[in-house]
């Protein structure tokens, strides 16, 4: 069964972009109503218009200033608080904060569309992590309040069956797959319990290719194959990157492979 929210996550440079948007591309030209969401990241409105990927990027700043508007009752006020130096700095000072607004935007929008499925490309795990704990955190800290409030009503979203599923996208190396490990079980100690750890296995279009290969990429697919055998527990899918001469041919490529048992 499809699930109404997506957060693809792990360690940078392992293909979450690329992965996030052949999901979305594969949702999209499914005929279902989708959105890819960059978060916090770098902004792919450009590339997604090229792609005809439906889109949305949001700005911290901007979706703390509608949160704030909606509790205030002024977007006036809202706006004004938010150009003052403490409310600025307050985002550094304390981790999560700014990443646990932008999550409550996009429950706020898939609650608003029951129809709504929103891909989200995730930061790195690291980040990912502390935007879950610190709906956890707040809430012990506060105990009641707006805030609380609203973090119950992320919370009911997240865990509802069936709402939210987590993909970690890690490399097939030991280093790689044992953070990955650690991500996952941090995140099902949260009751984060619909957790996988994919593979993105970037040597299978050259090994399915009829070149002959040189030695080190022999060495590598054997090393590589071993390791995904010791892991298989802890990685269960696999995904054939796919290799382009541009970033937009490997999305519409991997778009087109069997990724939607993903979905």
């Amino acid at each position: 069964m499809s699930h109404r929210l997506y957060i693809i996550t792990g360690k940078g440079g392992v293909g979450k972009t690329s992965l996030s948007l052949s999901l979305a591309k594969k949702l999209a030209e499914s005929g279902s109503k989708v959105l890819y969401n960059s978060f916090d990241q770098e902004d792919q409105t450009e590339l997604c218009e090229e792609l005809n990927i439906p889109s949305l990027h949001l700005e911290l700043e901007k979706s703390a200033e509608i949160y704030m508007g909606k509790k205030l009752g002024s977007e006036m006020v809202a706006s004004w608080i938010m150009k003052t130096p403490f409310f600025k700095s307050l985002f550094n000072m304390i981790p999560g904060l700014g990443h646990m607004i932008l999550l409550g935007h996009v429950i706020d929008l898939l609650e608003d569309d029951p129809t709504l499925t929103i891909i989200l490309d995730s930061p790195s795990s690291g980040h990912a992590m502390t935007m879950f704990e610190s709906s956890h955190n707040f809430k012990e800290i506060f105990g009641s309040g707006l805030l609380v409030e609203d973090i119950n009503r992320m919370h009911r979203f997240i865990y509802a069956e069936n709402s939210l599923k987590n993909y970690i996208v890690s490399l097939p190396t030991k280093m790689a797959l044992n953070e990955s490990k650690e991500v996952k079980e941090h995140l099902q100690d949260l009751n984060f319990r619909n957790t996988e750890v994919i593979i993105n296995d970037c040597l299978s279009p050259l090994l399915s290719s009829k070149e002959e290969l040189p030695d080190f990429l022999k060495i590598k697919n054997q090393l590589e194959t071993a390791v995904i055998e010791e892991y298989k527990e802890v990685a269960t899918k696999k995904v054939p990157h796919s290799l382009g001469e541009d970033f937009q041919s490997v999305i519409l490529d991997l778009s087109k492979k069997d990724i939607g048992e993903l979905l």
